[in-house]
């Protein structure tokens, strides 16, 4: 048990979920960020810690992360469009 904590601790990746995590954490609770904002860099942070080193993931976690900031994106627009008079898609 000790040597697979150790392991897990010593991957690159769980280095990173950390740091994505600490920071995002700390903009959102100093104002500096929106919770909205903060999503994807949660996503990916937990994805660090959870599956270090899996390339797989990796690659699923970049779409997501991607796809997530694209529906913030066009939730964000969505409203900036509606105060500049445009009509939504039908």
């Amino acid at each position: 048990m000790i040597n697979s904590l150790k392991s897990w601790l010593g991957q690159v990746t769980t280095g990173h979920g950390f740091m994505i995590l600490a920071g995002t954490l700390l903009s959102v609770m100093s104002g500096a960020i929106t919770w909205a904002g903060a999503a994807p860099l949660l996503a990916a942070g937990v994805v660090g810690l959870v599956w270090p080193e899996n390339s797989g993931l990796q690659t699923a976690a970049q779409t997501t992360a991607t796809d997530i900031a694209g529906l913030v994106n066009a939730y964000t627009n969505k409203g900036a469009a509606a105060a500049a008079g445009a009509k939504p898609p039908v």
